[in-house]
């Protein structure tokens, strides 16, 4: 019987085999993890129509002189100073700004029983949602399901994207923004139930 050397150095052929599998096991890893935690794997695949792309850098310009309005206003350091939310009313509802700075914001949204926001587009921002209370219908390109309270989604930039709420209670739901800008000015409605323009 031959004993085999355990300090025996593996072979070309092995490592290529190890440095093989290791590859294949970190692409395992980001795909799983993009599945389950919505991360995003690359940019979104369901494109916006032509049409919209024009309006993409009117709205960055819009979308930026809005930031330097709000921060030479110093509303980001009175906010930070622990005063409530201030509810800002909407046709579906409401929303309220907990938390902003630097390239995010954060907004506890709240949809009343048999309303829905618009189907909308974002050039400049990502968004993800969690729902805390109630149940949402969400499309997000060409796909619509329910999120439930604990359950989460990412809609990436240039994605359409709505929510509504089909229930008999509030849909509450987290949202946090991130991008180059998160101006309310960065919006593209492209279906409203309460006729509004574009723009906000």
């Amino acid at each position: 019987m031959v004993r085999k050397n355990r300090n025996t150095i593996p072979s070309k052929r092995n490592l290529e085999k190890q440095v093989d599998q290791k590859n294949f096991n970190e692409l395992e890893t980001v795909q799983f993890l993009s599945k389950s935690l919505f991360l995003p794997e690359e940019k979104s695949t369901s494109s916006i129509p032509f049409y919209l792309k024009e309006n993409e850098k009117r709205n960055l310009s819009v979308c930026l002189e809005n930031e330097l309005k709000l921060e030479s206003k110093d509303e980001l350091s009175e906010r930070s100073t622990g005063r409530k939310p201030v509810h800002i009313n909407k046709p579906w509802g409401y929303y309220a700004i907990i938390d902003q700075g630097p390239h995010y914001k954060i907004k506890k949204i709240v949809v009343n029983p048999g309303y829905r926001l618009s189907l909308q587009v974002h050039f400049h921002r990502n968004e993800y949602w969690l729902v805390t209370r109630g149940k949402a219908l969400v499309t997000i390109g060409d796909q619509t399901f329910f999120l439930f309270p604990n359950q989460s989604t990412y809609i990436p930039l240039q994605t359409l994207h709505r929510m509504e709420n089909r229930g008999d209670e509030p849909l509450e739901v987290i949202e946090v923004q991130n991008g180059d800008c998160v101006s309310e000015e960065d919006i593209i409605r492209i279906e409203d139930d309460f006729n509004r323009s574009e723009i906000i």
